[in-house]
């Protein structure tokens, strides 16, 4: 399966990587946060619920976007997550 990685205290949406046709997930989009200060690669793209536990038991911040939620919104607050744990500390 392809890998991805997520920079060292970095968010990102999976938007794409998340596969719409074939997963059942109950959100439309994923934020991704690395809290750690080394890259973390993930599996993607994201098939099912599974996948996305999958990143939260690697100790990746995962917060899910709904349809009626504004993504930027969304991102500032992971970011905010992730500063608020201090550097070289694992989640």
């Amino acid at each position: 399966m392809p890998k991805i990685v997520i920079r060292g205290r970095h968010a990102f949406n999976l938007g794409g990587w998340v596969v719409e046709h074939v997963a059942r997930l109950p959100y439309r989009d994923y934020v991704v946060g690395n809290p750690f200060d080394e890259p973390v690669k993930i599996e993607a793209p994201i098939y099912s619920i599974e996948g996305i536990k999958a990143l939260q038991d690697l100790g990746l911040i995962v917060e899910p976007v709904a349809t009626y939620d504004r993504l930027a919104e969304k991102l500032k607050k992971v970011k905010a997550l992730i500063e608020s744990q201090p550097s070289g500390t694992k989640a």
